[in-house]
């Protein structure tokens, strides 16, 4: 009997440590910053113009998708830009009162007009997402008038930011 109660005892100890289960658990944490990115479509650069005739100075001249601009953010965005002088820059002696607003943008298929301005103007938005999913196509329309022939510059600011 007493053979029985150790060999009892035995496998109640043994189907304990066979049927037995341990575990343990921990937490995952993963901190998501906001992330906001610009950059040009390298393969959209149309932003030069050339006035040959009289009807260029007449009416101007628009260069459609002049320029590409990709968004990659975790947020809604907003994209603005601005003009870094008031004035046109010749590159000789040309004309130094052409004014920045000479030249407008707007989003590629709309008719919104956004005269050049030393100041930020919202001209697109979006929302959360790849570069394939928000991109932005300008088009830019230069009217400076009948300017003295020379060659003229100005630098543009698209700066990206959050509603």
């Amino acid at each position: 009997m007493k053979k029985i109660t150790i060999l009892t005892a035995f496998l109640m100890q043994l189907s304990v440590f066979v049927y037995a289960q341990s575990s343990t658990s921990h937490i995952v944490k993963i901190v998501a910053l906001p992330i906001l990115e610009l950059k040009f479509d390298e393969t959209l650069i149309n932003t030069d113009f050339s006035f040959n005739s009289i009807s260029d100075y007449d009416n101007g001249k628009t260069n459609i998708q002049a320029a590409g601009l990709k968004v990659r953010s975790n947020k809604n965005w907003v994209l603005n830009v601005k003009s870094n002088a008031p004035n046109f820059t010749p590159s000789s002696s040309g004309d130094t009162d052409i004014k920045s607003s000479a030249l407008l943008l707007r989003m590629t298929g709309t008719t919104t007009n956004y005269p050049l301005e030393t100041f930020d103007q919202a001209i697109a938005s979006g929302k959360n997402g790849g570069f394939e999913n928000n991109t932005v196509f300008l088009d830019y329309i230069a009217n400076p008038g009948y300017i003295k022939p020379d060659s003229y510059s100005i630098e543009i600011t698209y700066t990206l930011s959050t509603p």
